[in-house]
């Protein structure tokens, strides 16, 4: 293992130990039936992972990039977030907003996910 292997491998097991499950999911477009008018094959994936909540600062809550109710959720490795996914966390549904990966040298350790309602 590398160093930043091991770093993920930290990672991962502080989140399980003090996060919670959190569902991405996926939607994954159909095609459209021209002669119907309809769209078929539209499939949504849940992919679970680990994940910790986190609020922003108010200081940093600026109305534009950051907005009041925004949170940050840090997810480990497990899954690889994409910015069309949708988070569930227990009942709520969140939309993101913005992804940070912590990836050096190849490896990622943990994304830094922003999310909205």
């Amino acid at each position: 293992m590398s160093f930043y292997s091991d770093m993920a491998a930290v990672a991962n097991n502080l989140l399980a130990r003090f996060g919670t499950s959190v569902v991405l999911l996926r939607s994954t477009p159909g095609s459209f039936n021209h002669v119907t008018g309809s769209d078929s094959g539209a499939t949504t994936s849940e992919l679970t992972t680990t994940g910790i909540q986190q609020s922003f600062k108010a200081e940093l809550v600026d109305g534009t990039r950051i907005k009041k109710g925004d949170k940050m959720y840090v997810l480990d490795d497990t899954q690889t977030p994409v910015m069309t996914d949708k988070l569930k966390v227990g009942s709520e549904y969140w939309s993101i907003v913005n992804i940070d990966e912590k990836n050096p040298a190849g490896t990622a350790i943990v994304y830094f996910v922003q999310v909205r309602k």
